[in-house]
């Protein structure tokens, strides 16, 4: 703990880390939701190709890299009575809400026409998620001095995290089978989901009200041009982002091929996709106290590499899978091990890039925790973004084949082998990749601050 955080406490009420944590419900929908449902929306409802539909989202995302660190660099900046970023969870909430309705709700439009609505929602979207998450995430490194506090908070995040992804792949799923499939159920998902995010969103914001926070006068403030050579100087940081560019790829294609494996080369349908979202998310959220003690016990990198490796065994497990397919309980195994590894991956990059943004601000005593959170945001967005896009072209070059209505077709061997790269092949080696940038982190030893 430096002089700046002295006045922060080393315990936070758990009023306050519920408060903070569900906000990250909304966030986790506005995400996975997306990425999962808005390819296999495309391809089985609207017969768009899953190409269009990964360059429809890189597209946003390209408008994401400057909204991210204009918002971010706003939050520094912002002076009220509810502080500098919980203004913004607020505007975010609504326009979140709003942006995911407009996308599952599409009208009967032509191609051409079809195409300019999705990119005009989808940049909305962008804009609702990162009016949200940017100033969210930079506020654990604000509220509490102790890193160990940070990575308890987080842990609440992370749990909620949990839950937002068993909304977002297993709710879903059953709300879409609820409401009879094709168009309509996808309609009736963005109507509750819509009202799920925002609610989420705004309980953050009224759940935050009494967080402590660090005094704005504590240091001064990064200036509207960007110091990139201060931001290298910051190795830890660096280092993070590198991880954090292989961590958001491997998730991204993950996430978007997970319920097209399902369909087409497991033929376990949306039951099969609610069974393991349910098993992952579950496992993830059981496994908090666990990481919580591991941290402690050897340290956040160690830690994070072990979750690295329990991902990537789950990944390697799905090649076992032969002809006869998988029941329940391998559905559920494999759910159980990528859901743990998972947990500790997303707690403890979270947590180590708090401790990075408190590193900055002791070495530089600049006040530029959202500019950094939004550099953070550009690069863990983009990154899942390029991974959707290069997915949805990997399956195109495949040959997937599209439909309409919910229907599905018998598809190729080399499209089930593009699902089999995207689903296990691609996200291994990038997990390998993520562990050497993690290995040289070097505020994540143990008792190191």
């Amino acid at each position: 703990m430096t002089a700046a955080t002295a006045g922060l406490p080393d315990r936070l009420p758990v009023k306050v880390c519920l408060g903070f944590g569900v906000g990250t419900v909304g966030v986790s929908i506005m995400l996975n939701a997306v990425t999962a449902y808005f390819p296999a929306f495309m391809s089985t409802v609207l017969g768009q190709s899953t190409e269009l539909a990964g360059y429809l989202l890189m597209a946003s995302k390209l408008y994401d890299a400057v909204a991210d660190i204009i918002i971010g660099m706003m939050s520094d900046r912002t002076r009220s009575r509810w502080g500098r970023r919980r203004p913004f969870l607020l505007a975010g909430a609504l326009v979140s809400s709003l942006s995911f309705l407009m996308i599952f709700a599409a009208p009967a439009l032509g191609d051409r026409a079809l195409m300019l609505y999705m990119l005009a929602a989808l940049v909305l979207y962008s804009t609702g998620y990162s009016l949200f998450n940017v100033p969210y995430m930079a506020m654990p490194s604000e509220m509490t001095g102790s890193r160990y506090e940070r990575s308890r908070l987080l842990s609440f995040r992370t749990i909620f995290v949990s839950l937002g992804q068993i909304l977002a792949m297993a709710g879903t799923a059953a709300v879409i089978s609820h409401g009879g499939g094709g168009a309509a159920g996808y309609l009736t998902m963005g109507w509750v989901m819509a009202l799920v995010i925002g609610t989420a969103m705004a309980l953050s914001f009224f759940g935050t009200a009494g967080a402590p926070v660090l005094a704005v006068a504590a240091g001064p403030v990064e200036k509207l041009a960007i110091d990139w050579r201060a931001v290298w100087r910051n190795r830890p940081f660096c280092l993070l982002m590198g991880a954090k560019v292989c961590q958001f790829l491997a998730f991204a294609s993950l996430a978007t091929t997970s319920l097209l494996f399902m369909l087409n080369v497991l033929h376990l349908g949306y039951a099969g996709q609610m069974q393991l979202a349910l098993a992952q998310n579950l496992a993830t959220g059981l496994s908090m106290p666990v990481w919580l003690w591991l941290e402690r016990r050897m340290g956040k990198r160690n830690a994070y590499i072990i979750g690295i490796a329990l991902m990537s065994l789950g990944s390697l497990s799905w090649l076992t899978v032969g002809t006869a397919g998988v029941g329940t309980l391998g559905l559920i195994l494999r759910g159980i091990l990528a859901g743990v590894g998972a947990g500790g991956m997303i707690l403890l990059s979270i947590s180590m890039l708090s401790d990075a943004l408190a590193h900055d601000r002791e070495v530089t005593g600049l006040r530029r925790e959202g500019l950094l959170s939004s550099i953070t945001a550009v690069i863990e967005k983009a990154s899942f973004a390029l991974g959707v896009a290069l997915v949805g072209i990997l399956l195109n070059l495949a040959h997937y084949l599209p439909t309409r209505n919910g229907e599905l077709a018998t598809q190729p061997d080399s499209a089930i082998n593009a699902l089999y790269a995207g689903y296990v092949g691609i996200p291994l080696v990038l997990f390998l990749c993520n562990a050497g940038f993690i290995f040289f982190y070097p505020l994540g030893g143990r008792g190191k601050m």
